[in-house]
């Protein structure tokens, strides 16, 4: 429990976090339900090395909500390809946990 509390808490400041170049394995959406409705999710899944040491995954989200469409969702999905380089921000003392760096997503907001 405490340990998901942890990463929760660390990836709030992921932009300060060390970056490597990612490459896309998967990108898909899910349909997420929330006190409002239905909305799309985009889920971005990558991996990344840093030097020889790797490779490590990671899976990213990103969604038009509270304020935006569900057509937003479906145009940044189809932005994004399988083989796509994108910046990952990885936690220094465990790489295994790390987020698509914000800037990806700016273009979308």
């Amino acid at each position: 429990m405490f340990e998901g509390l942890l990463d929760f808490l660390s990836s709030l400041w992921s932009g300060s976090w060390p970056e490597a170049i990612g490459e896309i394995t998967d990108v898909g959406t899910a349909r997420v339900r929330t006190r409002y409705g239905y909305f799309l999710q985009l889920i971005v899944s990558y991996k990344f090395s840093i030097g020889d040491d790797g490779p490590y995954t990671g899976e990213d989200y990103w969604q038009a909500y509270p304020f935006g469409s569900n057509r937003q969702v479906i145009r940044a999905r189809q932005r994004f390809r399988t083989g796509d380089l994108v910046v990952v921000r990885y936690r220094k003392a465990d790489p295994s946990t790390n987020k698509i760096d914000r800037s990806v997503w700016e273009t979308y907001e």
